[in-house]
């Protein structure tokens, strides 16, 4: 669009009132002559339109047409290709009603046009300022379609172009970023479920299990229904297993991932996903109750600690029962009651035994009271404060 026209179209804009109205596109449709009950739609048939039912306070209504018919012309432009000059027309548009729907529209549209033009930074701060400026914007998932769209290229390895022509370095690590502004922009919206699941699936891909599993937790917390949530409880308890792979003393995440496992098995029965949940309850329990086992021989061969040892012996035979790992614990704790002291090691019989920790049911040392003039602490009657000291 030249200067002139700019300013012309700038003017006419300006004169008339700001419209309130809510702007949708019309799209025309076409029938598919292959097959009728489809319908593919005509974009180049596609005009904006008042929605119906909504309030429009142009004085006089002749104003809005013009503000619709500028919007057909920006839209033109870009079905022909003039990608530049389209986003031109749609800045010209919201210049002339700063703060008011048509605005909020342009907004989006030019935020459209930059990201097909690989300028995805000039796009994400277009909806930067449309989340700032125009909260009550009820096409709030257009904007966030066009991030959940930027941050699917990136992901897929996409070059961003500066200027609209000059391929930069690609970034896919900022994906999970645009996909969590898409889900703030619009948490209701129909791509947020989308959204942390793929962000949770780049997060796991690139190793960073702390990122993946805030998106998995807020996905099965606020999106119950989601077609994901299946494959978001797996992922997570898989995460969960991974993490009790520590030491024995710390087996809270085993614990997690057996519960994300049997929620998994109770929510999706007789699904593929069920049978495999069974199957890792089995080896995360066996590694609990295998756990807790070898904290009772080290209690009971290193510390000469036999409570203990009975303590940890029997919650191994408490968390899984049916386990090699509780058989085992049994054996331990006939040992024990049979003979409380712990067989010796090389160390003990040359450093001696470890002291074995004292238990409450023990007798407590007799509290030393008069003997202490024996032991030379004498308890010397105070002396009065106006008594003469002798020399």
């Amino acid at each position: 669009m030249n200067p002139p026209a700019k300013s012309i179209l700038c003017a006419v804009l300006l004169l008339g009132a700001h419209a309130h109205a809510e702007f949708v596109r019309d799209e025309g449709k076409k029938s598919n002559k292959n097959n009728p009950a489809f319908e593919e739609r005509d974009m180049s048939a596609a005009t904006w339109m008042t929605k119906p039912g909504t309030i429009c306070d142009v004085i006089p209504a002749s104003r809005e047409d013009v503000v619709l018919a500028a919007m057909n012309a920006a839209t033109r432009e870009a079905q022909a290709g003039n990608l530049g000059a389209a986003i031109e027309a749609w800045a010209t548009i919201g210049e002339a009603n700063k703060g008011f729907e048509a605005e909020a529209v342009s907004i989006v549209e030019r935020a459209k046009l930059f990201t097909e033009r690989g300028q995805f930074e000039n796009a994400t701060e277009l909806i930067d300022d449309l989340f700032a400026r125009h909260s009550n914007y009820p096409g709030f998932n257009k904007a966030a379609e066009v991030q959940f769209e930027i941050a699917n290229g990136l992901a897929e390895g996409k070059r961003r172009y500066l200027g609209g022509w000059f391929p930069w370095f690609r970034d896919q690590n900022n994906a999970v970023a645009i996909w969590k502004k898409a889900v703030r922009l619009a948490p209701n919206g129909p791509l947020a479920d989308e959204c942390l699941i793929r962000s949770a699936r780049l997060s796991l891909k690139d190793d960073n299990g702390a990122q993946a599993t805030e998106a998995l937790e807020m996905l099965i917390s606020d999106y119950p229904t989601s077609k994901h949530t299946a494959e978001a409880i797996q992922s997570l308890a898989g995460l969960r297993a991974k993490d009790s792979m520590g030491p024995d003393w710390d087996q809270a995440s085993t614990l997690e991932a057996i519960d994300h496992w049997r929620s998994l098995a109770a929510k999706f029965p007789k699904t593929e996903r069920a049978k495999q949940a069974e199957i890792q309850i089995v080896i995360l329990r066996d590694r609990a109750a295998r756990a807790r086992l070898q904290l009772a021989k080290f209690y009971w061969m290193n510390r000469n600690n036999p409570e203990a040892a009975k303590l940890m012996a029997n919650a191994c035979r408490t968390i899984a029962p049916e386990s090699a790992a509780a058989k085992e614990a049994e054996a331990l704790l006939g040992e024990i009651l049979k003979n409380p002291d712990p067989p010796k090691t090389l160390a003990d019989r040359l450093l001696g035994v470890y002291p074995r920790p004292r238990l409450t049911t023990d007798t407590k040392p007799a509290v030393v009271g008069d003997d202490l003039d024996a032991l030379g602490f004498k308890k010397a009657a105070p002396k009065s404060a106006t008594e003469t000291e002798r020399r």
